[in-house]
């Protein structure tokens, strides 16, 4: 059976729970491959004793790596039969000796919670008033933060049921020093500046998401749910790969900065970005009255700054193979946004999740073309730079060559200004 990466990797059934990629976790270890190791060493440990949990579709040639390039997820559910603690119980169970340790470990690690005491300081009432877990997002929080920040006494305190069942109760300074410690720790692995390629997407996210709210007031849509925002923002910066948390009041000051005439609103618990009626009308009234002297200058901008990076840029070297994701990495980031742009406008719901065959097309097209002089008026042919030769000419060159052997035709395409490395071939 052909393993579908689409779906949960262990059960291969699509179902209403959601998957769980270890790849997303926004402050993951550097080995992306630790979550994947353990889970293939646990598969092949229950497949020693011959006790797997549930049917396996993929077998022991399976590597991490694959998993890593693929992207693999699962089910929370299904993953929790291969955990550790699944594997020592099942072990000693074929050994026949009562696994009477961990039970001793796990019953006393249930009896450490006092629902009169604060489940982080272990005070009472005289420390403070007490509040009790209510929802099963502050649940989930409070444990993703202990879990990350790997707190053993507090891991210890949460281990045996949900914190709503136990009826844990808190107080709220200890709660905010918790989160303090957690953003401290996210800070501190994030505090590697990120690169010019990063950078540059995520100015362009940011860019597509204001095109995006300015579309919809130009509709007649002049509230939006700041909440619903972040989430659009957080997901296409996913797409392009950046995995980061977003602060919810810094993007609403970016959005009320770049729009003046919105304004913000709270009903106490939901905070929406309202803009006035008449905004449709001013945003109509901008556009016919175009400015094309501005335009020009704009034009004039863009093209300078792309033409830098193209100057600037660490090109694509042909070694005879063609690597994965040459054609990407041939061009600087600030062409494949222009020509992104160019071709699927600004709307933050209209962008693929990687750039299309069309646009590395076009920009590698740019990019060999690009002169840093103009040439003569004696020149007949267009003189191209080897320092600059993305994969396409190459390979079009190569296979034209290959299908018909004739560099006379090649070079009649060369003259005519199709981007095709006739120097590859001559050579």
């Amino acid at each position: 059976m052909d393993l579908d990466w689409n779906c949960c990797i262990i059960c291969q059934q699509h179902t209403s729970e959601p998957l769980k990629c270890p790849l997303q976790n926004p402050i993951a270890s550097r080995d992306m491959t630790d979550a994947y190791t353990s889970f293939l060493t646990n598969v092949e440990q229950f497949r020693d004793i011959d006790a797997l949990p549930t049917n396996i579709y993929f077998g022991s040639d399976v590597t991490a790596a694959d998993f890593v390039t693929h992207h693999a997820s699962w089910h929370k559910s299904c993953h929790l039969k291969y955990n550790n603690s699944k594997l020592t119980r099942t072990q000693a169970k074929k050994r026949g000796v009562p696994n009477t340790v961990e039970s001793q470990r796990r019953s006393s690690k249930r009896q450490t919670i006092n629902t009169a005491k604060c489940i982080f300081c272990d005070k009472g009432h005289e420390d403070g008033e007490l509040s009790q877990v209510l929802t099963y997002d502050a649940d989930t929080n409070i444990r993703c933060m202990i879990t990350e920040l790997h707190d053993t006494q507090l891991l210890a305190r949460i281990v045996g049921g949900d914190l709503i069942a136990m009826e844990a109760k808190y107080h709220l300074k200890c709660l905010t020093h918790l989160r303090n410690r957690y953003r401290s720790l996210v800070r501190k692995l994030s505090r590697e500046s990120p690169n010019v390629n990063e950078k540059v997407n995520e100015s362009r996210v940011f860019v597509e998401l204001t095109s995006y709210i300015e579309i919809a007031v130009d509709s007649g849509t002049f509230l939006f749910k700041l909440s619903e925002i972040h989430s659009l923002y957080v997901n296409r910066l996913q797409d392009m790969g950046i995995h980061k948390e977003v602060n919810k009041t810094r993007l609403k000051r970016q959005l009320l900065e770049h729009c003046p005439e919105a304004q913000e609103q709270n009903d106490g618990r939901n905070t929406v970005i309202v803009f006035k009626e008449g905004m449709r009308n001013m945003l109509k009234e901008a556009l016919k009255k175009r400015d094309f002297s501005e335009d020009a200058e704009i034009l004039a901008k863009a093209a300078t700054i792309i033409r830098k990076d193209i100057f600037n840029h660490q090109c694509f070297k042909f070694t005879g193979c063609f690597p994965t994701q040459c054609q990407e990495n041939s061009m600087p980031p600030s062409l494949k946004s222009l020509v992104s742009f160019i071709l699927n406008g600004l709307n933050l719901k209209d962008q693929d999740r990687c750039e299309s065959q069309a646009c590395l097309t076009i920009g590698q097209t740019i990019l060999y073309n690009t002169k840093k002089k103009t040439p003569s008026e004696s020149a007949v042919e267009t003189r191209h730079t080897l320092e600059r030769e993305p994969p396409l000419p190459i390979y079009i060159g190569l296979n034209i060559h290959g299908l018909t052997r004739s560099k006379k035709l090649i070079q009649q395409l060369y003259q005519m200004g199709i981007s095709i490395s006739y120097d590859r071939v001559k050579s």
